[in-house]
């Protein structure tokens, strides 16, 4: 046996660390994510089963449990490490790569010697690179911790919070819960936000006069639309004599920000009307400038810029980005990380552009761009690409072709699927461009000046003639092609000459509403979300820059898709609206809790986690404190309870004998079948509620309930036998009551096992997808229903997701 055990974070993972190690440095075992995850409520404590507004708090920090279809892999683990003398963690070098290791280790209780591996590609040069430079995993202790406290804060937030929004405003007739989330809820608040902006929007007209202007060369057309300097400041020293010092509202405030996009405009008629009858026969001199200029290439892609491309060029989403960015670098090893928040190299990769340039030219779609990289030009620096200080503190580079691999290219490239190839064209086109010369064109502005009422007005126009395409011949755009013969748009006009203006005319531009978001512009906002964060608080908006952002550039695309799901959000065409339910949770936590809208809430958590990552706080403590805010945000949603109705997710659908009594009710009635009463619960309930006659007396003039049938009383005896509860007088008496009882204790009824036909086949798809069968599946119908529908398709489910996770031992310590 082995006297190392090698933890690595998938089983591709694995494969790259065989063929890059063989077993030299040992026994090498897979995870598939986190293959432990946190405790539930329910699993705690029994009163937690029932939902109510409460701080799921249980004193202590949740305790871990395996993930259910990957105990073969921590058994694994666990079975190898008994021997061992040392652990070494390969997982992902990030925060939740840290805590994914640790955690292993942790819960196998390990007590030799940890080490920690640290690399940002998976190619046999990179990773055995990271082999040879070995470090003590307890160097990384603090980020293992604030990982814990991440995944303890978000869990207990999270879930309260959800809990509490779910009884206190979830409308009657609606399954799921309205969730809540430090990152999805900021998320929906950005949505709900650019709706309200758009529906508030109130267009405003502004005036532009185009002068008609004839030179010696011919005519072009030079255009007024901004208000002299000179008149705009005899506008504003009017309005602040006008002003008194009484402090702005909120929405003053936010006037008043609306209105300076527009100072300086022309937006009175009368007056451009009275500029374009007067400016008609001016001569004046003109001053003419032409310009050479260049542009630099775009920045390389991280992952959320590479998402936002895909969005746009392929309509994918973001999940599936990730998802063929991951086959790429794990599958086919043709790329860097993907997972990364970097747009730069380190500068000792400019060594590299020498053996990756050659060998992606060698692929014959790029072929034709050999001459413009026959001297790569090498930008180093912030603005350029390959910058060590703009790197500092991150553990990952922009994603890029994988130059330990240039010579599997020609083969495997052929063998790409269409979207693998798509994708993998964006990102070498990317890298090529970065390395090819500035695109350069030539900029013309032609300028008059026209004394008018005591001020000077400024009539210009210009052009840009493309010169040199360099970069833009390789991902396209305005410029990418030049004509053999370089003309202006504008006539030769030289400096100083004098233009006779023939004739003007008067152009509105009328204002318009800002744009919905796309999944693109909303996962490049997630990241920038700093941006949201006003100006007087730079402190924070610092943090959340250093965070970028909100979410990890990893779950982005699974926020979004989860507010899909539980329609919150919806798609209309390619933008991102919020539904009604989803504009009324916004605006009622903005009521009442407005700091679980503001994305600033992640920069606060991430200043604490910082402080556990430094050693300042435990995890313990920085989850007790982030708890505190959490109490008072329970306190105000509760007190909605009752005043607010809020319907996300799907509809209850009514029993069938509800359909056929109302059916009844509109065929005695001739009345019309409403629209969604046989897929909605509350619509059926008030359609029967609104015509079904009052219940007629009994005999004896009492409003005794209707007894239980004998077929529902059957029923309840045997969910009262289930559950070892007897059922109460007053539901015997009562359908209603019954009915009631039923539905509050059916869940708890022990689960029906499967059949034996139905659980050997289980156990056959569990074979061909090489998971193990967990103990709920064989001993629960519906469990095993689950699975079974789960792995029908025959390949191996994913697994692992990231977020959840962490105990609170120090992995290694004796």
């Amino acid at each position: 046996m082995s006297d190392t055990v090698i933890i690595c974070e998938k089983p591709s993972q694995a494969r790259s660390l065989q063929k890059a190690l063989g077993s030299r440095y040992g026994k090498i075992l897979p995870a598939r994510g986190h293959i432990l995850t946190l405790k539930e409520p329910d699993d705690v404590r029994e009163d937690w089963k029932e939902w109510s507004s409460e701080l799921l708090w249980p004193g202590k920090f949740y305790e871990k449990k395996p993930v259910a279809d990957t105990r073969s892999m921590l058994n694994a683990i666990k079975t190898a490490a008994q021997s061992a003398k040392r652990i070494i963690i390969a997982t992902d070098c990030d925060r939740e790569g840290m805590l994914i290791g640790g955690e292993i280790v942790d819960h196998i209780n390990f007590r030799g010697e940890v080490l920690r591996a640290i690399f940002n590609a998976e190619d046999p040069k990179s990773l055995q690179d990271a082999f040879k430079k070995l470090e003590p995993a307890e160097n990384h202790h603090g980020l293992y911790m604030s990982g814990q406290a991440r995944e303890q804060a978000d869990q207990i937030s999270n879930l309260s919070l959800t809990r509490t929004a779910t009884v206190s405003l979830k409308a009657p007739g609606t399954k799921g819960a309205i969730g809540i989330g430090r990152v999805k809820t900021p998320v929906l608040g950005i949505i709900c936000a650019r709706e309200l902006e758009i529906k508030n929007f109130v267009p405003q007209d502004m005036f532009e006069i185009d002068a008609l202007t004839k030179v010696s060369a011919g005519e072009l057309t030079l255009s007024c639309s901004r208000l002299p300097k000179s008149l705009i400041k005899e506008q504003e020293a009017e309005a602040e004599a006008d002003e008194d010092e009484e402090e702005l509202t909120g929405d003053d405030a936010a006037a008043l920000a609306d209105a300076d996009s527009m100072v300086g405009r022309i937006l009175r008629k009368d007056i451009a009307e009275k500029l374009k009858s007067a400016v008609v026969g001016f001569k004046g001199p003109l001053r003419s400038k032409a310009e050479r200029k260049k542009q630099g290439p775009p920045k390389l892609f991280d992952l959320t810029a590479m998402q936002s491309a895909c969005s746009s060029k392929f309509s994918w989403t973001g999940e599936k980005t990730l998802e063929i960015a991951q086959a790429l670098y794990s599958d086919r090893t043709l790329i860097t990380y993907p997972r990364g928040e970097a747009r730069y190299l380190p500068e000792n990769n400019i060594a590299d552009v020498k053996i990756l340039v050659p060998a992606l030219l060698g692929i014959e779609k790029y072929e034709d761009f050999g001459p413009l990289l026959d001297s790569p030009r090498i930008r180093k620096g912030k603005s350029g690409h390959f910058s060590d200080k703009a790197l500092e503190g991150l553990s990952h580079y922009a994603v890029i072709p994988n130059v330990n691999t240039v010579n599997d290219f020609q083969r495997t490239v052929v063998n790409l699927s269409p979207d693998e190839s798509k994708l993998f064209d964006l990102i070498v086109r990317q890298y090529l461009a970065a390395l090819a010369p500035d695109h350069e064109y030539r900029q013309t502005t032609i300028n008059m000046t026209f004394p008018y009422g005591g001020h000077d007005w400024d009539f210009k126009t210009s052009g840009r003639v493309p010169l040199v395409p360099g970069w833009k011949a390789i991902l396209g755009g305005a410029g990418a092609t030049v004509s053999g013969k370089e003309e202006s748009e504008l006539p030769d006009v030289k400096n100083g000459e004098v233009g006779e203006v023939q004739s003007a005319a008067l152009r509105t531009v009328t204002t318009r509403p800002p744009a919905r978001h796309t999944e693109g512009t909303l996962l490049k906002l997630m990241q920038e979300a700093w941006r949201l964060v006003p100006a007087s608080n730079p402190e924070m908006r610092k943090r959340l820059k250093e965070a970028k952002g909100i979410g990890t550039p990893a779950t982005r695309g699974s926020v979004l898709k989860g507010l899909l799901q539980q329609q919150q959000m919806a798609m209309k065409g390619k933008s991102i609206v919020p539904t009604e339910g989803g504009m009324k949770l916004y605006q009622t936590l903005m009521d009442v809790c407005p700091n679980v809208v503001d994305p600033t809430r992640t920069a606060v958590w991430e200043t604490i986690f910082d402080m556990v990552e430094k050693g300042k706080l435990t995890a313990e403590q920085a989850v007790l404190k982030i708890l505190e805010d959490t109490k008072k945000e329970i306190a105000r949603i509760s007190e909605r309870a009752g005043s607010v109705s809020i319907s996300v997710g799907k509809k209850s659908k009514p029993s069938a004998k509800m359909i056929k009594l109302a059916e009844m009710v509109a065929e005695r009635k001739g009345l019309k079948i409403p629209t969604g009463l046989k897929s909605d619960m509350s619509i059926c309930k008030k359609f029967i509620d609104d015509n079904l006659p009052p219940r007629e007396k009994n005999a004896d003039g009492t409003d005794k309930p209707f007894p239980p049938s004998e077929k529902q009383l059957a029923f309840a005896e045997r969910i009262a036998e289930g559950v070892g509860k007897p059922i109460p007088d007053e539901a015997r008496e009562s359908s209603k009551a019954l009915s009631t009882w039923i539905d509050a204790n059916q869940s708890k009824m022990p689960a029906r096992p499967p059949s034996e036909k139905q659980l050997a086949f289980a156990e056959k798809l569990a074979g061909e997808n090489e998971v193990d069968l967990p103990d709920e599946v064989r001993n629960d119908m519906k469990a095993c229903s689950a699975f079974i529908d789960k792995h029908m398709g025959g390949g191996k489910s994913k697994g692992g997701a990231r977020g959840k996770g962490g105990g609170r031992k120090s992995y290694g310590k004796k």
